[in-house]
């Protein structure tokens, strides 16, 4: 049911989206409309939906020199391909809005762009961002143990994003909280090393507390990794299933400390009284023997012959 739902549920999202956030660089000088940069900005924006819909990630650039234009695209993991390309089309004129800055990234719930004027493997420092949404969501009761279960959750997710070839820098999974569950996700551009996600993923981490630090969902994006949690499930992709061990081994531990000390208690307490009882019959028992007649004395040969001779004929 999930399978159906979800997609539906990401064409809704799709249809009345606007961005979790877009972003200007201001290191970037701006282009000049109708220049040969923003010819060639635009020729890589056709080519990047029915491109990325095909494997989920796309990259390549377009023209010559200092007008030479570079394009990224990704998609959520989870995705169709269909909701892809609509995701990348729409996202593609969006970022034509707005400040015409010569980097800039865009980022949907679903999808991200970005384009510069330089090369991406020149762009591995950390841009972390927080969508305004982040403020809209509630808190949660006891967030100090909520955290570390959140944060033992997406630790995990990242180990399996960097390091699980077949994960293709892309994983979900849920750990139970109380009487629900939280939902994770984390994401990678896959053009970037295994060390390279890990460390993306731990800074995102790092602001995905600043952030959201009690809340029952948040959000954090950057160049190259992204992260997310929600108490509902979000994402249309088989998980793998956490279960935090320290508070559960400590209950049982201190259960089990509990059950035996109280065994012990019960099992002295119960010697200690059959022996008092046992020592008090005894000694009652020897008691009442002692008051018992002297057997000796009824056969007194003294005593028969005073009997005898006071009877005898004279």
């Amino acid at each position: 049911m999930l399978s159906i739902i979800i997609p539906l549920f990401m064409l809704s999202t799709l249809t009345n989206a606007n961005p979790l956030f877009t972003y200007c660089f201001n290191d970037a000088i701006n282009y000049t409309a109708n220049s040969q940069f923003e010819d060639n900005l635009q020729q890589i924006l056709q080519w990047l939906p029915s491109n990325t819909s095909v494997t989920g990630f796309y990259t390549n650039s377009f023209g010559d020199g200092a007008d030479r234009v570079y394009g990224e695209a990704l998609c959520r993991g989870d995705v169709t391909p269909t909701i892809c390309q609509n995701c990348i089309k729409i996202a593609s004129q969006e970022v034509l809005n707005g400040c015409r800055s010569e980097e800039k990234i865009i980022w949907y719930e679903l999808c991200q762009i970005h384009y510069s004027f330089q090369n991406f493997s020149s762009l591995m420092v950390y841009t972390g961002k927080y969508p305004d949404s982040n403020s809209l969501e509630k808190n949660v009761s006891n967030p100090s143990h909520f955290n570390e279960v959140l944060m033992y959750l997406m630790d995990n997710l990242s180990s399996e994003a960097s390091f699980t070839p077949s994960k293709r820098m892309f994983a979900v999974g849920e750990i139970k909280f109380s009487k629900s569950s939280i939902y994770g996700l984390v994401q990678c551009t896959p053009d970037i090393k295994e060390s390279d996600c890990r460390s993306c993923i731990t800074f995102a981490l790092g602001d995905l507390k600043a952030c959201c630090q009690g809340r029952q969902g948040g959000i954090v994006v950057s160049r190259n990794c992204n992260v997310r949690f929600e108490l509902y499930r979000f994402y249309n992709a088989t998980s793998m299933s956490l279960t935090y061990p320290s508070p559960a081994g400590g209950k049982w531990k201190i259960g089990m400390v509990v059950a035996v000390t109280c065994i012990s208690a019960f099992v002295i307490a119960v010697l200690s009284v059959s022996y008092v009882v046992y020592i008090r019959w005894k000694k009652g028992g020897q008691e009442g023997r002692n008051f018992l007649p002297n057997q000796s004395s009824t056969t007194d040969p003294s005593a028969c012959d005073m009997t005898v001779s006071s009877i005898s004929p004279r």
